[in-house]
């Protein structure tokens, strides 16, 4: 193929953080007859050129150093529909680390070519790949104008007359039928392939047709088989995933993913689903793993969500139990800066903010420091009077906030407010359970006055005034056993001062069984076993 004729007149971009590497590769396309060249130093500048013209090929090294890579270049070229059909994307690569080699094949780039190389490799495989897009040329117009049955039609016609080109033109029929859900049409394209020869796509591509026509057995075992020849084969492990959870067995799903993972784990689509999946299997580690790398993998991605950011978060913080570790340091560090890049990623969207601010409330909150917790329930109920018509579920979210930083009187003001909304389902059972926490909280707010009462009492040598204290302390289910020993103290002392008085021993007995069993590595132990030992002593010695 004549590669001068081919690149005259074509738009190229060359994207390379390195100038030598530019240099040299535009040096070498215009030696090959390339007359419009552009380059691109980094990911964000490439997208800027992708987004204002229209490249029929673009060269992109695979490492640009930090921002976007080559790999998220190709990933966001086609997910905003700037990468025509009828146009070439060429992977420029030193690596050969297998997780980066396999991260930039599975989205399929026109052609793959590893420095260092020759302007004769370069010429070469220019030429192979002109071949084809010559051949393809009206099938990838068709494409390019949405017209994918007469893109599949004359797919069909292009194989009539170039049957040796059987394997990347069936492949196309295949994918393009599968976009259609021509299902059938799919699989005759695939089994047209391996009548002729194996070739693990094509195994794949008829086990997905199968999948579709509600197969999904004879899809596993197709997907199996092809992993026994090809076991590097990513996206067989992506599919049996996809088997497993509509089969039910979501932990062979996880499995089968973090294969996925191992062999290629820069894909974020896969860390979110991996992460995702984990965490309905309550396997809380691979879940933070899983949303960590995708929040680091999606820094510079098409697929960059505020979601992930959450979700991390959400997983970091039900691994601190407040104890102040290292690990526990660790991960609230970690969460903690995932929320600030998640404020700095989304400045000006204020639901966004408003999230971030009610996660770090309560991550401060899990490591108990209070004055954070409140200070960033401050910003949450700052931004949240900012969002003009704010939901059910924010506003939620903020009278949940409120609760878990002790600030009572608005919590039980914005639950008055939401009563008055119409909130239904989830929401509403939400809003009773804070409803009923908030009347516990107030019993157990009352039960400690009335405690704090009798202790004043009991200290002043006033016993009927401290029992009385007492026993309305003691009324409340939420009593705690120190409430219980001290009216039982009461009234030992009471009995002891005075005559006997069998009301208020039974009602030692009672508060007893209230208190159950005490450990003896209990700090309260001693005092309980002393009573104990006391309220016996004052049974026999009234014949009782």
């Amino acid at each position: 193929m004549n590669s001068e004729s081919h690149l005259q007149g074509k738009r190229i971009l060359i994207v390379d953080d390195l100038v030598e590497a530019r240099s040299a590769l535009k040096s070498m396309l215009t030696m090959l007859g390339a007359d419009q060249v552009d380059s691109a130093t980094d990911g964000r500048e490439a997208m800027g050129f992708i987004m204002e013209h229209d490249y029929d090929v673009i060269f992109s090294d695979y490492n640009l150093g930090k921002g976007k890579d080559g790999q998220q270049i190709l990933e966001e070229a086609r997910y905003t529909n700037r990468l025509k059909a009828s146009s070439s994307f060429v992977m420029v690569t030193g690596e050969n680390a297998v997780d980066r080699v396999m991260g930039a094949l599975e989205y399929d780039p026109d052609a793959y070519i590893t420095k260092p190389f020759t302007l004769s490799i370069l010429r070469e495989r220019l030429g192979r790949l002109w071949q084809i897009k010559d051949i393809l040329h009206p099938v990838n117009q068709a494409i390019d104008l949405g017209e994918t049955d007469w893109a599949i039609e004359l797919s069909q016609q292009v194989l009539a007359n170039q049957p040796r080109l059987l394997l990347p033109i069936s492949r196309l029929i295949g994918k393009l039928c599968l976009r259609q859900e021509r299902f059938d049409d799919a699989l005759a394209a695939y089994e047209r392939v391996l009548e002729s020869r194996p070739a693990s796509w094509a195994r794949l591509g008829q086990a997905v047709c199968l999948y579709h026509k509600g197969e999904p057995d004879r899809a596993k075992e197709l997907i199996e088989a092809t992993l026994r020849d090809h076991p590097m084969y990513v996206q067989c492990y992506d599919w049996l995933a996809r088997i497993m959870m509509d089969k039910g067995q979501p932990e062979e799903a996880q499995q089968h993913l973090q294969s996925a993972v191992k062999i290629s784990p820069r894909a974020v689509l896969r860390q979110m689903e991996l992460g995702r999946l984990a965490l309905e299997n309550d396997d809380i580690d691979t879940a933070r793993i899983a949303f960590e790398q995708a929040v680091r993998l999606g820094r510079y991605s098409c697929y960059k969500s505020s979601d992930t950011y959450l979700k991390f978060v959400q997983v970091a913080q039900s691994s601190l139990d407040g104890e102040n570790s290292k690990e526990n340091r660790l991960l609230c560090s970690k969460a903690l800066r995932a929320i600030d890049e998640m404020r700095q990623e989304y400045v000006g969207q204020l639901s966004v903010i408003f999230q971030a601010n009610i996660a770090e409330s309560h991550t401060h909150k899990l490591v108990k420091d209070d004055s954070k917790a409140r200070t960033s329930a401050d910003k949450a109920e700052s931004t949240l009077a900012r969002i003009k018509e704010p939901t059910g579920e924010q506003r939620v979210m903020m009278t949940e906030t409120y609760v878990d930083t002790g600030q009572h009187e608005k919590a039980r003001d914005m639950i008055d407010v939401l009563r008055t909304t119409g909130l239904a389902g989830d929401l509403l059972a939400r809003l009773d359970a804070l409803d009923d926490q908030m009347n516990d909280m107030n019993m157990r707010e009352r039960s400690a006055e009335l405690n704090a009462e009798g202790v004043k009492h009991y200290e002043a040598g006033r016993l009927e005034e401290a029992i009385a204290a007492f026993d309305q302390a003691t009324r409340y289910d939420e009593a705690g056993i120190s409430v219980l020993l001290n009216s039982i103290q009461a009234k030992v002392s009471y009995i002891e001062r005075n005559e006997l008085d069998v009301p208020q021993l039974k009602d030692c007995y009672r508060l007893l069984r209230r208190i159950g069993s005490i450990g003896r590595l209990d700090e309260r132990y001693d005092r309980y076993d002393r009573l104990k030992t006391t309220c016996e002593r004052l049974r026999r010695s009234a014949g009782l």
